[in-house]
């Protein structure tokens, strides 16, 4: 078998040197729901560290009776706004303003200034959506290192995988790493294009039945919580300059998983 040394091999992603912050988090349901106080924890430690932080909530949906037991949030909350109800909820708990707006993402918000880090986690699961969120990386067309990453979140009834990037481009020599390390990423949508397809049940004209939107909308209860626990570790990485991997991968029955990590053949193959 041959040994694997990527990671030992693997450069570490490299940020602006950001005085500022921006933590935004779009979706609050399944995965959103589970990490949002990570973001607000987050947010804190980075706030004692002397950053200036700003948290946004994302999400038009309010809470229904059937999301109590697969997300955070429990009876009392029904009818409520996800986004107002995760923001009050962890602004008591962790003393951190947190902006909540009750609309679907516009990707015109997002303008981080020359020396603002500007972190998105889209935990949406749906292509248009999706694509709303990879607008923001046009913001780095013209910079030699980006102030706004892109970390998609997403899964399947048991399965499931985080993306980090900031680029757009699909050309090689957009990606050149230096003696430092790794800064630029190709986006999740660049990655995995088939993210940017809508599924049957997104379509408009859809015939499925309630109970066939059931069975795909089915998943594990703890599947959401696995996810969101990869993205936080992903964010804290990438805030602190420890970040070597752009792609994790996961299956719950198994029990298996698997990243790519910065390496320069990594990265173009991920882009083919």
């Amino acid at each position: 078998m041959e040994l694997n040394l990527d990671l030992a091999n693997a450069s570490p992603i490299l940020t602006i040197d950001y005085t500022a912050i921006e933590l935004w988090l779009v979706g609050c349901g399944g995965t959103g729901s589970w990490l949002a106080p990570s973001i607000v924890r987050l947010g804190r430690v980075l706030s004692s560290k002397g950053k200036k932080v700003k948290l946004y909530f994302v999400d038009p949906d309010h809470v229904e009776e059937a999301n109590v037991l697969r997300q955070c949030f429990c009876d009392a909350e029904i009818g409520l706004n996800k986004a107002k109800t995760l923001a009050l909820r962890y602004e008591i708990a962790w003393k951190m303003e947190v902006g909540a707006i009750a609309q679907s993402f516009d990707s015109n918000w997002v303008t981080p200034g020359y020396n603002t880090l500007a972190l998105v986690a889209g935990c949406v699961d749906n292509a248009r959506a999706r694509q709303s969120i990879a607008q923001i990386l046009e913001n780095n067309n013209h910079q030699i290192v980006p102030h706004t990453w892109y970390l998609d979140c997403g899964n399947s009834r048991r399965s499931g995988q985080v993306l980090l990037g900031s680029q757009l481009s699909t050309k090689p020599d957009d990606y050149q790493f230096n003696t430092l390390g790794c800064f630029r990423l190709p986006a999740p949508t660049v990655q995995h294009p088939d993210l940017l397809i809508p599924q049957p049940e997104e379509m408009e004209d859809n015939n499925l039945s309630c109970e066939q939107l059931a069975l795909l909308n089915s998943q594990s209860l703890s599947i959401n919580q696995r996810v969101a626990a990869e993205a936080f570790d992903y964010l804290l990485q990438l805030t602190t300059g420890k970040l070597r991997r752009f792609a994790t991968y996961f299956d719950l029955e198994s029990g298996s998983g698997r990243s790519l990590y910065t390496t320069q053949a990594s990265v173009i193959q991920a882009i083919h």
